[in-house]
């Protein structure tokens, strides 16, 4: 199987950051490419921003598995359900605040968002650290990337390492990098993914989803 991810190599990066998952156990988080600087009927209302979703049909492994679940919050306080877009092209991108490459895709967002929102396409940048590493985004700093980044209809989530990380990549995503490019088909199992950005190639892999 192709693994779900690569690394798109001419990028900057950020300098490695230890990355706390659920059980224990530490992986190392190369932030880039180089050191070279819907509904289911469920009520959103209903629901609970509980990270990753496990489940017996589901991992985070290889093109072609299906993704499993997952709820955060949005800037709006409101829960983003990922099934709840079954049938939309998802494009996840992991980011964290203190990650200037991440910072530097983030202002492509929303033009991604508005380029293709047309054509059922959501853009969803989840943060996973605030502007220190290791540690979960707050409102604020969610608030102050939306304002930065003049994010209008893209959802922003505040993740957290305990919400999204698994080194078996089963409970959660076992990521290398920040920041990291995942695409869901409308199936919702994954069909590309990368670490790093390029606004070309991130079109080029939405495009090959439509």
């Amino acid at each position: 199987m192709k693994t779900l991810f690569f690394i798109l190599g001419i990028l900057a990066a950020c300098r490695p950051t230890p990355v706390e998952v659920k059980d224990g156990e530490t992986q190392e988080a190369q932030i880039g490419a180089e050191d070279h600087t819907g509904a289911h009927g469920v009520h959103e209302e209903d629901l609970d921003p509980v990270g990753v979703i496990p489940a017996s049909d589901c991992q985070h492994v290889d093109i072609g598995d299906k993704a499993c679940n997952f709820r955060l919050a949005d800037q709006n306080g409101e829960t983003w359900d990922l099934y709840s877009h079954a049938g939309d092209v998802i494009v996840l991108d992991f980011s964290t605040v203190w990650c200037p490459p991440c910072q530097a895709a983030g202002h492509y967002t929303q033009s991604l968002q508005d380029d293709y929102d047309s054509e059922g396409v959501q853009i969803v940048t989840i943060l996973i650290d605030g502007i220190t590493g290791g540690v979960a985004p707050t409102e604020v700093e969610i608030d102050e990337w939306v304002a930065s980044h003049n994010i209008t209809t893209a959802p922003i989530l505040q993740g957290a390492r305990d919400k999204m990380f698994d080194v078996a990549a089963v409970e959660g995503y076992s990521l290398g990098a920040f920041p990291t490019y995942i695409y869901i088909g409308r199936d919702m199992k994954f069909y590309g993914g990368h670490a790093g950005f390029s606004d070309e190639y991130v079109r080029q892999t939405i495009e090959e989803g439509l």
